[in-house]
């Protein structure tokens, strides 16, 4: 979090304490002149002190000025302030884990979709079953299903065989098909035109 520039100018002087450049009961410069040095408006100076006031490191008196009060309460002002600090990193850093925490939720509920869009298409796929009959003429009769290649050949696959109004599900590759049977098979639809251009 960026920090205000009268809170600079207060940590600043709160350091010249610590570091005897103002001592106790010390008269610092006036606001005027403090303003002068830092480079800002009176206003600033003014929020500046306000805040070492309150936290007991200096005294402001009508007539007097601004005086050094106690070189403890300032080093005690750094280290709260250092503290301070060290709590708005941790919160930086973890609004930084939160932000990419989100950003992975985001990516794991894409893959989540994409994968259930994907398993809605294959569950359709497996559970459209058609039925394709052999024509009595047909090439395809006296051949097994391993000389028809219909896998290769269309994408589908044969589950089942009705014969004469008997199922033989999940024919062998050596199943002979007869003119007049009927393919159970799954797949998609230009399969299924495909395989009935073979019967």
């Amino acid at each position: 979090m960026e920090q205000s520039r009268y809170q600079e100018i207060a940590i600043q002087i709160a350091h010249s304490i610590v570091m005897s450049e103002y001592r106790e009961g010390e008269r610092i410069h006036g606001r005027s002149t403090l303003a002068g040095r830092f480079n800002v408006s009176p206003e600033t100076i003014r929020r500046a002190i306000a805040i070492l006031q309150n936290a007991g490191v200096v005294m402001v008196n009508q007539g007097i000025g601004i005086t050094v009060t106690s070189k403890a309460q300032a080093d005690k002002f750094l280290r709260a302030f250092d503290q301070k600090t060290e709590i708005h990193v941790f919160l930086d850093e973890l609004k930084d884990y939160m932000d990419k925490r989100r950003e992975l939720d985001l990516k794991i509920e894409g893959h989540l979709n994409k994968i259930l869009l994907y398993t809605d298409r294959v569950m359709s796929r497996w559970m459209d079953v058609a039925e394709v009959e052999v024509r009595k003429n047909s090439e395809a009769a006296g051949k097994t299903l391993t000389q028809l290649r219909i896998r290769e050949r269309t994408g589908l696959t044969v589950i089942a065989v009705v014969r004469n109004g008997i199922e033989q599900f999940s024919p062998s590759t050596n199943f002979i098909i007869e003119g007049g049977d009927i393919l159970l098979v799954v797949g998609a639809d230009e399969g299924r035109e495909k395989l009935q251009e073979i019967l």
